[in-house]
C-alpha cells in the first residue's frame, strides 16, 4: 500500500484575490449616512462596516462565501444579501443583533464600505466576479455623493476589533486569524 503525499499550501498563500473593502473617514459625512448610502448604493451588494469589524482578508472571503450559500441553498436568516453579510462576519444568527454589532454608528470615525461580488460557479467552487475599474468608480461615486474620504488602510488584526467581535484575546498568535474564521464558521453552525 502506499500514501499519496499532497502537498501542504502554506497559510500566507491566498487563493482569493484581495478582497473589496475601502476604508473611509467618516468625520464629514452627511447627516442620516446609512439611510443616505442605501438611497445612493447600486445595489444590496454594497454596504457599510465597522471599521474594527474587518480584521482579515480570510475573515472577509468566508463570511462572503457562507452568506452566497445560504442565499444559494434558499437558508439565508436575512432578507438581504448585505444584512446576511453583517451576520456573519458579527457571528451571530440574530440580524438585529449584527447591525448593532457590526454596522456603523453615529461615534464611528472610519468605517469601511464593502463590495459583496457576485460569483459565477466554476466545478462547484464559487469564484468571485470582480472589476476592479467598475468598483473603484463605483466607490469613489459613492465617496463624492456622501462626502466621504478614502483613507489607505487594509484589513489588520487587532486586539481592539476582536474584542468588540466577541474573541477575548490579549495578544495576537500566529492562531489568531484562524480563531477568527472559526468564529465566523461557528455561525453557520449556530444557524
Amino acid at each position: 500500500m502506499r500514501i499519496i503525499e499532497k502537498p501542504i499550501i502554506s497559510r500566507e498563500v491566498m487563493e482569493m484575490p484581495l478582497f473589496p473593502c475601502f476604508k473611509i473617514d467618516l468625520s464629514k459625512s452627511v447627516n442620516n449616512l446609512i439611510q443616505q448610502f442605501i438611497d445612493v448604493r447600486p445595489t444590496q451588494n454594497w454596504l457599510l462596516l465597522a471599521d474594527y469589524a474587518a480584521q482579515t482578508q480570510q475573515q472577509l472571503w468566508t463570511a462572503w462565501v457562507l452568506c452566497q450559500r445560504a442565499f444559494e441553498q434558499n437558508r439565508a436568516l436575512a432578507r438581504s444579501i448585505d444584512a446576511e453579510f453583517l451576520r456573519y462576519i458579527a457571528a451571530t444568527h440574530h440580524v438585529s443583533e449584527a447591525f448593532k454589532k457590526v454596522g456603523i454608528s453615529d461615534n464611528h470615525g472610519y468605517a469601511w464600505i464593502v463590495n459583496l461580488p457576485e460569483y459565477e460557479n466554476v466545478n462547484g467552487e464559487m469564484v468571485p466576479i470582480l472589476d476592479d475599474d467598475k468598483t473603484t468608480a463605483i466607490v469613489d461615486n459613492l465617496c463624492k455623493k456622501l462626502d466621504l474620504s478614502l483613507i489607505d488602510g487594509i484589513p489588520e488584526l487587532t486586539v481592539h476589533g476582536l474584542n468588540k467581535l466577541g474573541l477575548k484575546v490579549d495578544v495576537i498568535s500566529e492562531n489568531t486569524g484562524d480563531l477568527l474564521v472559526g468564529l465566523t464558521i461557528s455561525t453557520e453552525l449556530n444557524s
